[in-house]
């Protein structure tokens, strides 16, 4: 696989992960290897050596590392602290790219499935327009309610996406993006909503692979119902 040279890739492993339940998610095992590590196996090749950055909950960044050095020996990967919310820990990476970076993926290191190939799409349309997205559209009906439950419409899904990560962006637009949203009273949970409220462009890319989220611990039973190949522990 050829290097990527002027590609970062941040994988944000900070959460707290509470609507899993006990135990830290991404250290859970699939097919052998900690969650946040199959994320780090599939994209460590794109970019350069040091490049890819892997933010973890700050009491967490020993223990991640040493199980980098186990499973994954040799791979050159570096770990910083995050911050208590999303953008925080996302501008903890940003400021540990090397120079010469212009283009960054960020990806959510609960998405263990999404492919090196996806990326490298995102990237090809982040290059036209400054930032992409991979997402599905929204096919299930959906429904807007009032505090207390009741239905009050139904929501048309002409045009909706489900985004999912890697997200990738000029580097550039997304520092000035970030350093307008510190400056925010908002909770951001992607970084597409970042550059948006900075007026900077993100394209969607249409992903027809899989590409699971583990948020509850259902979530892993459904991986492995669905890739008999994959196993946890």
């Amino acid at each position: 696989m050829t290097v990527i040279e002027d590609l970062g890739i941040i994988i944000a492993a900070a959460g707290t992960g509470s609507r899993f339940g006990a135990g830290d998610k991404l250290l859970r095992k699939l097919d052998g290897l900690p969650l946040f590590l199959h994320s780090v196996r599939t994209f460590y090749p794109l970019c350069p050596a040091g490049n890819l950055i892997v933010v973890a909950h700050p009491g967490q960044v020993a223990a991640f590392g040493e199980l980098a050095g186990t499973y994954l020996p040799g791979c050159r990967v570096r770990f910083v602290a995050g911050a208590e919310l999303r953008a925080g820990s996302v501008r903890c990476g940003l400021a540990a790219l090397a120079a010469g970076t212009k283009f960054v993926a960020v990806h959510d290191a609960a998405r263990p499935l999404a492919t090196a190939g996806l990326l490298q799409k995102c990237l090809a349309a982040a290059r036209l327009h400054g930032g992409a997205v991979p997402a599905k559209p929204v096919t299930d009906t959906l429904k807007r309610t009032s505090p207390a439950g009741r239905i009050i419409d139904t929501v048309r899904r002409d045009n909706l996406w489900q985004v999912e990560t890697p997200q990738v962006f000029d580097l550039e637009q997304l520092l000035d993006a970030h350093r307008q949203a510190a400056a925010l009273d908002v909770e951001f949970t992607d970084d597409a909503a970042v550059m948006e409220i900075a007026g900077y462009e993100v394209y969607i890319v249409h992903n027809r692979e899989r590409n699971v989220k583990i948020t509850y611990r259902e979530d892993l039973g459904e991986v492995n119902k669905n890739d008999g190949q994959e196993s946890y522990a």
